[in-house]
């Protein structure tokens, strides 16, 4: 498959990066309150069932991770700096 060259208008591109900025301010959000000592359980009917905060502190760790290596990839992008190989 060869190289496609699509032009996306920057104003999409800048919502995108607008909302994951706020899923990485999210994720932070819901690190701290878990740092501050809230717990998140799974449940049925309103009766909590096990402990779920390591997973959830986990996934929100990874959502971190995951939007830092875009906005990273999109910074390096506007600066010209980004390598042909990772886009």
């Amino acid at each position: 498959m060869g190289d496609l060259d699509r032009l996306v208008p920057s104003g999409i591109i800048e919502q995108w990066v607008f909302h994951l900025r706020r899923q990485r301010s999210r994720a932070a959000d819901a690190i701290w309150l878990i740092d501050q000592g809230y717990t998140l359980h799974d449940g049925r009917h309103g009766e909590p069932i096990e402990d779920a905060t390591a997973r959830w502190r986990a996934e929100q760790e990874t959502v971190i991770a995951e939007v830092n290596a875009l906005l990273a990839l999109y910074d390096n992008i506007n600066l010209g700096q980004a390598d042909s190989e990772t886009v």
